[in-house]
């Protein structure tokens, strides 16, 4: 019976890893903020502060790190596979898979392969250790640790197996806690702003632009896509705003929003479902502002 009642825990634990876009771990609009403190790394805060798209339409997000804005980008993001990649200064060098969003518990992929003469971590690798709900600063969402090894050639995570770090992500969030292989803190949230809303405490608000200048709609993410994009807009004053999806004649595909919003950054996703491929139009108004932009369905 105490065996059947593990597995029975274990696949619902499971299970919940597929309920939950995988996206949601690593939210990345820009002017999303964290602010941390507490541990070994001391207190600073991230600004998400703007993005670019390249020719594959994969997404590269740059920070501000307390007042220091980086000219390079930290991390590229491929949402159709849901993989976060760490973007290395130098560009001669691979980049990391930093994150498989979408990986649920007990996968494990490799992070990087070391030149072969660095025979002290030969690879990096991470498996998701835990999945499972829960209560954050009153919300209930869900959680994914994820830790870290340096591994030898042909050697397998065992329950000896000695980690570099740990880190949790929460949905909705991103990262609230990072433990070195000793259980230390590293890194200990404090608060964070995500599309215009606050979780925890930012201590220094005043600092943080979180609300946008103008009215803006940019350019969704991946583009070309198959099935699903991300639209992300920016609202300079609160009111009803609509996003909506057009077919090639004009014709309503979707509403994706059709609410009254506040101030701020907001992202959603489409996904086309059974629609052909072929160029599609997507529409954002709010009071006075409308504008548009057009997307390609690639199957």
């Amino acid at each position: 019976m105490y065996k059947v009642c593990v597995i029975i825990i274990v696949l619902v634990v499971n299970s919940i890893a597929q309920t939950v876009d995988p996206l949601s771990f690593f939210p990345s609009a820009v002017g999303n903020v964290w602010e941390y403190s507490g541990g070994e790394f001391g207190s600073g805060r991230e600004e998400i502060y703007k993005d670019s798209i390249d020719n594959e339409g994969l997404r590269y997000i740059f920070y501000k790190y307390d007042d220091s804005y980086q000219t390079k980008p930290a991390y590229k993001i491929d949402s159709l596979n849901s993989i976060v990649y760490e973007v290395p200064y130098n560009p001669n060098n691979p980049h990391w898979i930093y994150y498989k969003l979408d990986a649920d518990s007990g996968d494990y992929w490799i992070v990087y392969v070391s030149p072969q003469n660095d025979t002290l971590n030969a690879y990096k690798l991470a498996k998701v250790t835990a999945v499972y709900q829960g209560y954050f600063y009153n919300r209930f969402t869900t959680f994914k640790d994820i830790t870290y090894y340096n591994l030898q050639p042909d050697s397998v995570i065992t329950e000896q197996s000695w980690p570099d770090w740990t880190i949790t992500l929460a949905a909705g969030i991103g990262e609230i806690l990072q433990i070195d292989e000793d259980g230390t803190p590293q890194v200990v949230f404090s608060g964070c702003i995500i599309n215009g809303d606050t979780v925890g405490t930012i201590t220094s608000i005043q600092d943080i632009a979180i609300n946008p200048d103008n009215f803006n709609l940019f350019q969704n993410y991946p583009n070309p896509f198959n099935p699903a994009t991300t639209l992300r807009y920016a609202i300079k004053e609160e009111g009803k705003v609509k996003l909506i999806v057009y077919s090639p004649l004009g014709e309503e595909v979707k509403t994706l929003v059709n609410e009254y919003q506040k101030t701020g950054t907001y992202e959603v996703k489409f996904t086309a479902g059974d629609l052909p491929s072929g160029i599609y139009f997507y529409k954002l108004t709010s009071g006075k502002f409308s504008t548009s932009k057009k997307m390609l369905l690639l199957k």
